[in-house]
């Protein structure tokens, strides 16, 4: 998935026989593909960084670079030969690195200008004569130069989309997870409580087909711990996954609530939807083990739907999804209700309709009085932002 490699080694340590091992699988499978940059960390010192960094140039990666990751020293240089390894080898999406080739080219035709020598494609008389006015412009050298820095703000930027992964423990989330990717990305066991961290994956989809100039989507799934009751949870452990849990939440732009079809709603997945609603996050609900729901009909969809749409009246306005994380049924519908519920969310409202909803709210429910008696009044409301 990388465009290229960093082999960091620890210069005071030495060459190690891991290093070694790492050299040989990087020179083998690696290195043909992509560049790979070794950085040999811990050099701070300039008189001895650069006799522990030529230690490492029997490991066969090329010149090794002296670095410090706490100070930033040879930071600047290592990031300059990955830049052209990339480039060279092409390892990168198409197109790296040639706004970064224009604004070098402009730079120099700059300082060719200003000191009076030919130019790209130029000799001494066109340099002559350019003092008179004739010829080529200077005005053009200086218009191209702003142009390559003027390209750098117009770089169109991949959108990313925060999904957390919610529910009580035990009702398929990191499975659920796994069978998105189609790898093995969360450890996954029948013991409630297997998930003891947040887990981030992060998976790229391609703009749609009708859509070629479009920009791929970016999706950070959150797999959290799951969240039993206030009261069962001791400090510990549990305590820090239950908090990283929500704050999940917090940071999430949807929240795919989990819930076991053939549980149905519990008390305490009513509190995540409160907590869903009250963090104003966007929602998709998503009943999984729905191959191991008996005796469906052809009625049983609409019954649970309505089913669940009772029960978890905090998010009502939810999307909901019948789902088997075991066989991945119906699993890829879960882009598109993301996708949908990230616009909903993200959707502005006029002032004209607004302040029409909010009318017809006052008419129907009039805000309370005071202990005086006077009535209290909204005149106007406004929707100032959408996140």
């Amino acid at each position: 998935e990388s465009s290229g490699v960093i082999l960091v080694v620890d210069g005071q340590a030495g060459p190690t026989a891991m290093d070694e091992q790492l050299a040989v699988f990087l020179r083998k499978e690696v290195l043909k593909k992509m560049p790979v940059v070794l950085a040999v960390n811990k050099c701070e010192s300039d008189k001895s960084g650069s006799y522990m960094a030529s230690q490492f140039w029997g490991l066969g990666l090329g010149e090794p670079f002296a670095v410090s990751a706490l100070h930033g020293v040879g930071t600047a240089d290592l990031l300059e030969s990955m830049f052209e390894g990339i480039v060279e080898k092409g390892s990168a999406i198409k197109g790296f690195g040639t706004k970064v080739k224009e604004l070098e080219a402009a730079q120099q035709a700059l300082v060719a200008l200003d000191k009076g020598i030919p130019l790209e494609g130029e000799d001494e008389t066109d340099v002559f004569l350019r003092q008179y006015g004739i010829g080529r412009d200077n005005e053009d050298v200086i218009q191209r130069y702003e142009e390559a820095m003027s390209a750098f703000d117009d770089v169109p930027s991949m959108e990313e989309i925060n999904i957390a992964i919610v529910g009580r423990p035990n009702v398929g989330k990191s499975s659920l997870l796994n069978t998105l990717f189609g790898s093995n990305r969360a450890i996954v066991s029948d013991i409630a409580g297997t998930t003891r961290d947040s887990i981030d994956a992060v998976m790229e989809r391609p703009p749609p087909s009708n859509d070629p100039n479009g920009l791929p989507t970016i999706y950070r799934f959150v797999d959290t711990a799951g969240i039993r009751r206030k009261g069962k949870v001791e400090f510990g452990p549990e305590f820090f996954m239950v908090n990283r849990a929500l704050r999940a939440i917090r940071r999430a732009d949807v929240v795919l609530l989990v819930l076991d079809a053939t549980a149905g709603v519990t008390e305490q997945d009513r509190i995540l939807a409160q907590k869903i609603s009250d963090d104003g996050r966007a929602c998709v609900i998503v009943c999984n083990k729905w191959d191991a729901v008996i005796d469906k009909d052809s009625s049983t969809y609409d019954r649970s739907v309505k089913y669940f749409r009772d029960e978890l009246p905090q998010v009502r306005w939810a999307p909901i999804l019948f789902v088997s994380a075991a066989t991945g049924q119906r699993c890829g519908k879960i882009y598109e209700a993301v996708d949908s519920a990230v616009q909903a969310h993200r959707r502005r409202i006029s002032t004209s309709v607004l302040n029409e909803v909010l009318r017809d709210a006052i008419l129907w429910q009039p805000p309370p009085a005071r202990r005086n008696g006077a009535q209290a009044k909204i005149y106007y409301g406004s929707q100032v932002s959408t996140r």
